[in-house]
C-alpha cells in the first residue's frame, strides 16, 4: 500500500518584491503548518518522503513539517511540482521511488485540488484545499507508477481551521 498525503504550503505574504516564487509564510501559516504536522503524525504515521516545490514558501512549509515531525531525511525539491498542471503532477506522482511508502508533497493549488480530485476514487470535485490543507490518499498498489486516476481511497481532506483544540 502506498499513502500520499498532498500538503498545501501554509499562508503566505500576498507579494513578495521578488516575485511569485519567493512569497514566504506568514506567521500563521507557520502556525497552521506546525498544527498540520501534529495532525498528520496521528493520521498517517512518520513519511519516508516529503519533497516540496522549489518555491520559498513551499520549502518553509516542508523544513517545518520535517523539523515538527522529527523526518531524519533529507527533504527533496521537485521545481516540477511549481505552477504545474494535472498531467505534471501525475508524473510526479508515478515517479516517486518505490521504496517510499508515504510520501509528503508540498506545493499549490490549484494543481493539488485537481490532483486530489483526479485521485481520488471519490468525488471531490470542487473540494477546497485551504492553505496548510492537505488531502490523504491510500493507493492498494505496490508501485507508484501504477497510482491512477480514480484509484486513491481519500482517508480525508484536513484543514487547520478544522483540526481539534488542543492538538496544536
Amino acid at each position: 500500500m502506498k499513502t500520499l498525503l498532498i500538503f498545501r504550503h501554509g499562508k503566505t505574504e500576498k507579494e513578495a518584491p521578488h516575485g511569485d516564487r519567493e512569497r514566504a509564510l506568514t506567521g500563521r501559516g507557520e502556525r497552521d503548518t506546525e498544527a498540520m504536522a501534529n495532525h498528520l503524525l496521528r493520521q498517517a504515521g512518520d513519511p519516508d518522503a516529503i519533497i516540496a516545490s522549489d518555491a520559498k514558501r513551499a520549502q518553509q512549509t516542508a523544513k517545518i513539517l520535517a523539523k515538527t515531525l522529527g523526518f531524519k531525511g533529507k527533504v527533496e525539491t521537485e521545481p516540477d511540482i511549481y505552477a504545474a498542471d494535472l498531467d505534471t503532477l501525475l508524473k510526479v506522482v508515478r515517479r516517486l521511488p518505490d521504496r517510499d511508502n508515504c510520501v509528503v508533497l508540498v506545493g499549490h493549488n490549484p494543481g493539488f485540488e485537481e490532483l486530489s480530485a483526479a485521485l481520488a476514487e471519490e468525488n471531490i470535485e470542487g473540494r477546497h484545499l485551504p492553505t496548510a490543507g492537505v488531502a490523504h490518499l491510500e493507493f492498494d498498489v505496490d508501485h507508484w507508477k501504477d497510482a491512477r486516476p480514480g484509484t486513491g481511497r481519500l482517508r480525508g481532506i484536513y484543514d487547520p481551521e478544522e483540526i481539534p483544540p488542543g492538538s496544536h
